[in-house]
């Protein structure tokens, strides 16, 4: 008889069911992870609630998280059982060019555990063995659940080349801005601001390192940047997704500056004819950031993160408003995709670990 584990289920557009269902069977190079914590992203909102949101019915969703190795494939000699791991969730396509070039990122056609195969909103996970990422011993399993979206925010300060004493607008202050503050510091910068609508984050910017805090909503942020800087900020990184924050990325750079957009809008970014021509006269450079997995995989940035993590220079604990069980993800996933709640980080515990103190 197969061994059963608890997951939280999406059977259908915003229906999770708890159930019991069986413990993945690994193949030779595969680790099952006995799941400590998972972090709910902010595109598990929509993939649970949308009609059509995710890839497949039913789908344990779930790509942030940590865990320990609980069994091993015959041919795995990275990892040991007992081992505590972070997991990389994406898996890219052998056969994609990108792929090739160790661009894993970019990768064609990949998959993401949790997304394109059951992830981690379970009692325990299937992963390939390259994907567990060993914590280093003085980092506790909460703060590795957190490893995955801050490797993001490394990425995007990566893209942006900035230099030692640039001053970094970050723009929106969700977790991809929280970790963007305490990794634009850790990347040297001079000044680093940060800009929302909401005060609660803002407050929680500042406690993050953030030395100058901009509520938006109350003021022209450009008039505003400008008061701070004189000319304008050398780098901003732009997590909000919002078409209004990306049109103002382009009015708050300086001359020469870089724009980096991480945040999604899923709208279209219609220019004025001045926003258009500033990033001309300017000579602004605008470029993308997409996930954050470089050769070799999973790439500097999860190497540097665990290691800044392990330091407690980057800092995740601070930035979890919930911690909920997995009985409780099928009422908490609809009512943060209604604004029925106020949150920041969500975790979800699946098997509770003593070294992680919450």
């Amino acid at each position: 008889m197969k061994r059963k584990m608890k997951a939280s289920v999406l059977v259908a557009p915003g229906k999770l069911e708890v159930q019991e269902v069986d413990i993945p069977e690994i193949g030779d190079h595969d680790v099952l992870v006995k799941v400590a914590y998972t972090g709910i992203y902010g595109s598990d909102v929509p993939r649970a609630n949308l009609e059509n949101g995710a890839r497949m019915y039913p789908l344990i969703l779930g790509h942030e998280f940590s865990g320990t190795v609980d069994q091993l494939g015959s041919k795995v000699i990275k990892v040991k059982i007992g081992d505590k791991v972070a997991v990389a969730p994406l898996i890219p396509d052998p056969e994609s060019e990108y792929t090739k070039e160790g661009a894993y990122g970019l990768s064609d056609n990949y998959n993401i555990i949790g997304t394109g195969s059951n992830g981690a909103f379970a009692e325990y996970v299937k992963v390939p063995e390259n994907h567990c990422v060993k914590m280093p011993e003085n980092l506790d399993l909460l703060s590795a659940a957190g490893v995955e979206p801050a490797t993001i925010s490394w990425h995007a300060l990566q893209r942006s080349n900035m230099k030692v004493g640039d001053t970094v607008a970050v723009l929106g202050c969700g977790p991809i801005g929280q970790f963007a503050i305490q990794i634009a510091k850790i990347f040297g910068a001079k000044k680093v601001i940060a800009v929302d609508i909401f005060d609660e984050k803002l407050a929680l910017a500042k406690k993050l390192g953030a030395d100058i805090t901009i509520n938006s909503k109350d003021c022209n942020l450009e008039e505003a940047i400008k008061k701070e800087t004189g000319l304008g900020v050398h780098v901003v990184i732009e997590t909000a997704g919002s078409k209004f924050t990306q049109k103002q990325s382009l009015l708050i750079t300086r001359k020469h500056g870089t724009v980096v957009l991480v945040g999604i809008s899923h709208q279209d970014l219609p220019l004025s004819e001045f926003e258009a021509e500033r990033i001309m006269r300017a000579e602004l450079t605008i470029t993308g950031s997409w996930n954050s997995y470089t050769a070799p995989y999973p790439g500097r940035a999860w190497e540097a993160t665990l290691e800044e993590m392990s330091k407690n220079r980057i800092k995740f604990k601070e930035m979890v408003s919930d911690v909920i069980e997995l009985d409780s993800l099928g009422d908490v996933l609809p009512k943060m995709f209604s604004r029925e709640i106020a949150y920041n980080k969500i975790i979800v515990v699946n098997h509770k670990e003593d070294d992680s103190k919450i």
